[in-house]
């Protein structure tokens, strides 16, 4: 999706949900889901916009950051990339929940980063992409 496309998403005010990435099949050997779609529902591009004071031109990254970014096994059925934007100089996190009910890959969380944090959540968590 293209600013343009996430600009009438939010505008659309429904509590709908758009496909933003597709989950590599390892990455997915992590949370068992039952289609590697992943989706994000309005509420969630709302809220990066409202409480975490992104910009539409900020949510783009969240289809770079799932195809290229580092990504963290934090949780239980979650998995957070970590992604640095050269255009706007900053990291990002997409974290994705599986979710029980139909094993569905959802964005729960996008946000931007300080690089402490970033450093912080390398030591704390597991790396499970790239391989190393």
């Amino acid at each position: 999706m293209d600013v343009t496309d996430w600009q009438r998403f939010l505008q659309s005010g429904q509590r709908s949900e758009r496909l933003v990435g597709r989950l590599p099949a390892y990455l997915n050997g992590f949370l068992m889901a039952s289609s590697r779609d992943v989706r994000m529902g309005h509420e969630y591009a709302v809220k990066a916009i409202e409480k975490h004071g992104l910009e539409v031109a900020h949510l783009p990254i969240i289809g770079l950051a799932l195809k290229d970014g580092e990504v963290l096994h934090d949780r239980v059925r979650h998995l957070t990339f970590l992604y640095w934007s050269p255009d706007f100089s900053r990291w990002f996190q997409v974290t994705i929940k599986c979710c029980t009910e139909r094993r569905r890959l959802f964005v729960t969380t996008f946000h931007g980063l300080g690089a402490d944090d970033v450093k912080r959540k390398r030591k704390r968590y597991q790396t499970v992409w790239p391989i190393t």
